[in-house]
């Protein structure tokens, strides 16, 4: 028994207003195909390091800044304070650094 191949189609006029459609929407296919131009390296910000280092503080001045972190708002239910160690003295860091800038009109 042979088998036949599959029906073929035949070719249907397509109308002058779904040729323009199809003309414009190849068009928009190449504009969105031909992409744009990559950022070079030397325009990319170089991604900042973060850095160690050791810090000596005062036990009392310690202290004082557990008493200022445990007054923070905490979760309801959070046995942990509010804020760590770190976190505050990293804002303590950028307070000052704002400072500073407006002092010295630096920006």
């Amino acid at each position: 028994m042979a088998v036949s191949g599959p029906p073929k189609k035949t070719a249907v006029a397509i109308p002058s207003e779904q040729q323009t459609s199809k003309e414009q929407e190849k068009k928009i296919e190449q504009i969105i195909n031909r992409g744009s131009s990559t950022v070079g390296k030397a325009q990319l910000p170089e991604p900042e390091q973060i850095k160690n280092f050791n810090i000596k503080i005062m036990s009392s001045q310690l202290a004082e800044v557990d008493q200022l972190r445990a007054k923070r708002p905490r979760k309801p239910t959070s046995p942990k304070l509010a804020v760590s160690l770190q976190d505050w003295i990293l804002e303590a860091i950028e307070e000052k650094i704002q400072k500073e800038k407006k002092k010295y009109n630096l920006g």
